[in-house]
């Protein structure tokens, strides 16, 4: 799903409002953050934070929803003072953090130099916590090295102008890439978010970058097996099951623009042949059921391997999923030769349940159970009505499923209408009788020259 969710998203600007920016940066810096406010949904969160000497918020935190005021706000900052960066970055990401919001960016824009303190510290925590800052130096004298550390340290990316001619499209741009859009377009390496058989044989670690990727968000249950390196942490390749069968999402592409390098990859291959054939009905090799046990509260699941699969030397950890987050381990036990069952509690809980390996395993497959709703559990299906229902019918009850299709010797009349048989060899007949006549009247005319 798409990060279109109700927390929105949330920005911070950072401005640089010291005495340097008086002039074209400060008018073009005020233009460019009215430009980010004019692209924000009402759900999104947007804060404006000012500094030189010190900081203060030209927009505390808001939602998005009243942008004439947010506009006026940001109309009004003058330049002033000198410069120190890194207390006002500790408040931006002190005020980012525990928002709820799908994501969450600070953009510093600046055009000085300033003391580093615990910026690059604060950077990579921002980084653990899924807080991008992107930065923007303006002119000749920013501390290019200071601002484009921060700016990876974080996930983020930096960007540098000798003129301010260009900044609103720089920042928007920049805002949309991480918050307001879900075409992220940067090189990214992939790696493997857990074991599958998905991806053995297709060595991974060696894969190439790729060139972008759509950002969304995995549904709950889904599986997320390949993810944009350890920092983003965004899914690339996420599954799940839908009915009895299965549906993937693979966010980058398989060709060129994104995926140009890996099109050559020795593993790209057998990644699609993988891919491809995770998504084909499965013939398991193991019969598993599963059946709910009204006593205990237990949910009950029967493993009977085939004839020629192994035992295995060790049982896998067994997981149950469920409505409402539920995960709970599965106690399996041997209960004779090829034979395993295991229990986990659900109680009362209702709704639809997967039993399946925390890796992927060809012995243990993933079995499903729904629960029922107390009042539907107990209702069970009219024999006698079907019965009397059959018999007034000339029908048959609880026939096997081979003789659904069984006429007994029964025939059934149909009507077939001749009419448009009968016209199509009229029309047939009338053309053919012209041709014949012109046919034999040129031949006349021939054989008399």
């Amino acid at each position: 799903a798409p990060p279109e969710t109700p927390q929105g998203n949330t920005v911070v600007l950072i401005i640089d409002k010291s005495s340097s920016m008086e002039g074209r940066k400060i008018e073009l810096a005020r233009l460019s953050a009215i430009g980010v406010v004019d692209h924000l949904r009402p759900v999104d969160t947007i804060g404006v934070l000012i500094f030189d000497n010190s900081f203060q918020w030209a927009v505390p935190m808001r939602r998005a929803e009243d942008k004439s005021l947010i506009k006026r706000l940001i109309s009004g900052i003058t330049p002033d003072g000198g410069t120190q960066i890194a207390p006002a970055l500790a408040e931006a990401y002190r005020k980012a953090l525990p928002s709820k919001a799908s994501s969450k960016h600070i953009v510093l824009l600046t055009d000085g130099i300033s003391e580093e303190g615990d910026s690059m510290e604060l950077a990579r925590e921002s980084a653990e916590h899924q807080v991008t800052i992107s930065t923007v130096g303006l002119g000749q004298d920013v501390n290019r090295s200071y601002l484009e550390k921060v700016a990876a340290a974080s996930g983020g990316r930096s960007y540098f102008l000798n003129e301010p001619i260009g900044l609103e499209q720089i920042l928007l741009k920049d805002v949309q890439t991480y918050s307001g859009s879900t075409a992220i377009e940067k090189s990214l390496t992939p790696i493997a978010a857990q074991k599958s058989e998905v991806l053995e044989g297709v060595g991974i670690d060696s894969a190439p970058p790729l060139k972008g990727y759509a950002r969304f968000i995995a549904k709950p249950g889904a599986e997320t097996l390949l993810q944009i390196d350890a920092l983003r942490k965004d899914p690339l390749y996420v599954r799940w099951q839908y009915g009895l069968g299965r549906a993937a999402v693979f966010t980058s592409d398989a060709k060129s623009r994104w995926a140009e390098q890996w099109v050559t990859w020795p593993g790209f291959d057998k990644l699609w042949i993988n891919l491809t054939r995770d998504l084909l009905m499965h013939t398991d090799r193991t019969e598993a059921t599963a059946e709910f046990d009204p006593a205990s509260g237990d949910l009950v699941v029967h493993y009977r391997l085939a004839a020629d699969s192994p035992e295995p030397a060790t049982i896998p950890a067994i997981f149950a999923l469920g409505p409402k987050n539920f995960r709970k381990a599965v106690d399996v036990q041997r209960t004779a030769s090829r034979l395993y069952e295991g229990r986990v509690h659900i109680g009362s809980d209702t709704g639809l349940f997967r039993v399946r390996p925390a890796d992927e395993s060809a012995i243990f497959s993933e079995v499903g159970y729904y629960k029922d709703i107390p009042e539907l559990q107990d209702y069970g299906s009219d024999e006698q009505l079907l019965r009397q229902i059959a018999s007034l019918t000339n029908g048959r009850f609880n026939i096997s499923p081979d003789a659904v299709f069984d006429s007994a010797g029964r025939s059934t009349h149909v009507v077939w209408q001749l009419w448009p048989l009968c016209l199509a060899l009229a029309i047939g007949f009338t053309i053919a009788e012209l041709v014949a006549r012109k046919w034999t009247g040129l031949a006349y005319r021939f054989r008399n020259r």
